[in-house]
């Protein structure tokens, strides 16, 4: 589907807040892909995000992270650019590899620049503190939400991990004030996750964000959000160098416990140990 060829289409049968988000979109499809919905009903001068809403729905489309999808793919340049912006086809191996490194390179060094130091201190405590750490996330992130589980039990926490939506529900269903979740998502739109926040949040419990877009449902609903910068909200919207950068980010809390806490090294010596006995 091209959907800025549908929505010329329909453009007749849209409603005066509609065409104003319709022209905003055709007037410039690249910025509008860095919007959240609350942007993009900003920019377009219309009352709320339900004019959004309706507006991609007259589209029959099911959800605005679908449409941005979609309108990633209708103004892509080249096939290749939906998996990574930077890369052509005419590219060699070598060309295609150093984009690739310097990318994700860069995001890392973007996202230094821009993280807030202050919500990294906040996090370190709540980490510190927390009876127990629960880490979720779906696809990707939970490959990310799974290290970080790995990381901190090494160092004597109490930490669970979670990527299925019925697991999640038990723990939260069984878990206290005291504990801690950890939501990681690119984009920051998965309904469940968002969900699962804001259910942490009716216990009691505090919510950990990290997240590609400070302006996500879930940054919304979050008590401290972790930005990765990177350029996947624009063309990509899978998580590619954002993964990396989301690994550095509970890295760099994991350094910072240890470093604070000594008393952390004893029980990753004894980890360490551990796993020394599970190999030639």
């Amino acid at each position: 589907m091209d959907v800025l060829n549908l929505i010329r289409e329909k453009y007749d049968e849209f409603t005066k807040a509609e065409r104003k988000i319709a022209d905003l979109i055709l007037q410039d499809p690249r910025k509008v892909l860095e919007c959240s919905i609350s942007d993009l009903s900003k920019n377009a001068g219309v009352k709320s995000e339900a004019s959004v809403v309706k507006f991609y729905k007259k589209l029959n489309l099911k959800s605005f992270q679908q449409f941005k999808v979609l309108l990633a793919q209708s103004i892509s340049k080249a096939p290749l650019e939906i998996v990574y912006e930077d890369v052509s086809d005419e590219d060699d191996t070598r060309t295609i590899t150093e984009k690739i490194f310097k990318a994700t390179v860069r995001a890392i060094l973007d996202t230094l620049d821009t993280i807030d130091t202050e919500s990294v201190e906040k996090a370190v405590n709540l980490f510190k503190n927390a009876t127990r750490i629960v880490f979720i996330g779906f696809a990707a992130s939970a490959a990310v939400a799974f290290d970080a589980f790995h990381k901190f039990t090494r160092l004597g926490k109490n930490c669970l991990f979670a990527n299925d939506d019925h697991i999640i529900a038990t723990i939260l269903a069984v878990a206290s004030p005291s504990d801690l979740l950890v939501t990681v998502s690119h984009t920051g739109e998965t309904k469940s996750i968002v969900n699962f926040a804001k259910k942490a949040h009716e216990i009691g419990m505090q919510v950990v964000a990290i997240t590609g877009n400070k302006k996500s449902s879930l940054a919304k609903v979050a008590d401290v959000v972790l930005v990765t910068n990177t350029k996947e909200t624009r063309i990509r919207t899978d998580a590619m160098t954002s993964r990396i950068v989301q690994l550095v980010i509970l890295d760099t809390i994991y350094t910072l416990l240890v470093a604070r806490d000594p008393k952390l090294i004893e029980y990753l010596n004894k980890s360490r140990l551990a796993v020394s006995e599970l190999k030639y």
